[in-house]
């Protein structure tokens, strides 16, 4: 047991504590004082208040902004009746990702446990979109901020963060594909859920991990950083030391063995290891082989549907990944008709870049970025591919630096007939965007 502290130096970090916490509360009133009568809502606690003076290093300014904005995102989006009902793809989404909320660590904040390096992404959003996959992110904040409430309740203390814990074993170059997915729950977090992370657990980070933070945290905040804690395949004991054993999965270290027997207590039988595990791995194998549209190209149940009036256009942006490039991948068709179709490109930068060179061995749908070498260094907006009639069209182009393309679906030429249309869109990192370590 460690020594315990002089009287004098006790003395003074209590009263450091207690001058901190007056700071905060005072903070709070003034908080209070600046909402409007529109900014009152029962959602808005005092917890809820000091998450976002805390977000803003208690900038009154900055904090009342934020949080307003936040309120009005949930207002109308009816966040506070998301819990009512599970998301619609919440039961297919079961069968593709790993996860499972856990019990509770020692401070008695809700545990959420996910498999990310056994998640296919490629399955994934064949059978799921972005937007699907983002409605469910934000079911389970709600449920992880459902469960402190609930802990909150129990302990007489007020808890208002989760811990996470994440295991990349499995995690390969295909997880690339689901990097616009992470970019946008990380947005999502940083403005709607903040300071609402305890702790993030990263284990059984391989040595191709580096790649991928080195893409990500950009994303995430500096405070949230600090909270994030990677481990190798020696977690076991770090993870005891914060987690009651009994919370803890066998697999993880613990003892719990819940995952050994089915929705009515009976011990499992004939069943494989992975299914037996506190939080089971996914059989991926079938859910391949049930693949609606496989081989439908311009159909799959990733495509989404877009209407284009007649006389008008549609537009469709698709922001850049990573500060080394991005390559851009699109497939559509129309359901009748054609349609008139280009594409802006909107470096993020202007300046010199390293050289663009012509690439080798390209595809025949492929764009090049070496014939646009000047646009990029002037940084401006500019025509990467020039409008054209079309009823179904698919390419690649790899920007060799950051930049979102923009879609343009132009109906303008035609007004008596609407389109309709079914498109995938999407941005990956580049592969050579980074030296990927061997396995």
């Amino acid at each position: 047991r460690p020594p315990s502290l002089p009287p004098v130096m006790s003395l003074t970090r209590s009263a450091s504590l207690q001058a901190e916490e007056g700071n905060v509360e005072r903070s709070l009133e003034e908080l209070r004082k600046m909402l409007k009568e529109e900014d009152q809502d029962p959602w808005g606690t005092d917890s809820t208040l000091k998450r976002f003076l805390k977000a803003r290093d208690y900038d009154l300014e900055a904090a009342y902004k934020m949080y307003t904005h936040c309120l009005r995102w949930r207002r109308e989006n009816k966040i506070d009746d998301v819990l009512k009902n599970e998301p619609a793809k919440l039961g297919l989404y079961r069968k593709l990702v790993s996860s499972k909320n856990h019990g509770f660590d020692k401070r008695g904040r809700p545990i959420y446990v996910e498999r990310v390096g056994k998640i296919h992404y490629p399955t994934l959003l064949e059978y799921m979109t972005v937007d699907d996959l983002i409605e469910i992110h934000i079911w389970q904040m709600e449920k992880n901020a459902s469960l402190c409430k609930e802990s909150s309740e129990k302990l007489g203390k007020d808890v208002h963060q989760s811990v996470s814990i994440v295991d990349l074993a499995g995690l390969s170059m295909s997880h690339r594909h689901g990097l616009s997915f992470i970019q946008r729950c990380a947005k999502i977090d940083e403005q709607y859920y903040p300071e609402t992370m305890g702790k993030l657990y990263i284990i059984n980070a391989p040595r191709l991990f580096p790649f991928f933070w080195g893409i990500c945290k950009p994303w995430v905040h500096p405070n949230t950083q600090k909270k994030i804690q990677v481990l190798g395949s020696g977690f076991m004991k770090t993870l005891r030391e914060a987690i009651p054993s009994h919370f803890l999965p066998s697999e993880f270290g613990g003892k719990c063995t819940c995952g050994q027997f089915d929705a009515e207590g009976k011990k499992k039988k004939n069943d494989k290891k992975e299914a037996c595990l506190c939080v089971p791995v996914c059989n991926l194998d079938e859910m391949k082989d049930k693949l609606k549209y496989r081989n439908e190209e311009y159909d799959s149940l990733s495509h989404k549907s877009l209407y284009v009036r007649a006389g008008s256009a549609e537009t469709v942006t698709v922001q850049g990944i990573d500060q080394s490039g991005s390559q851009f991948c699109w497939n559509f068709k129309t359901m009748a008709k054609n349609i008139e179709f280009s594409i802006e490109c909107i470096p993020k930068h202007s300046g010199e870049f390293p050289e663009i060179k012509s690439e080798s061995g390209s595809s025949p749908e492929e764009i090049l970025a070496s014939k646009f070498a000047s646009e990029f260094k002037k940084g401006e907006k500019f025509v990467l591919h020039p409008a054209q009639k079309v009823d179904k069209h698919k390419g690649v182009f790899k920007a060799p630096v950051l930049c979102d393309l923009r879609f343009v679906f132009s109906n303008e030429y035609s007004w008596v007939n609407a389109k309709n249309l079914r498109y995938k869109l999407t941005a990956t990192c580049l592969e050579s965007a980074a030296p990927v370590p061997e396995e």
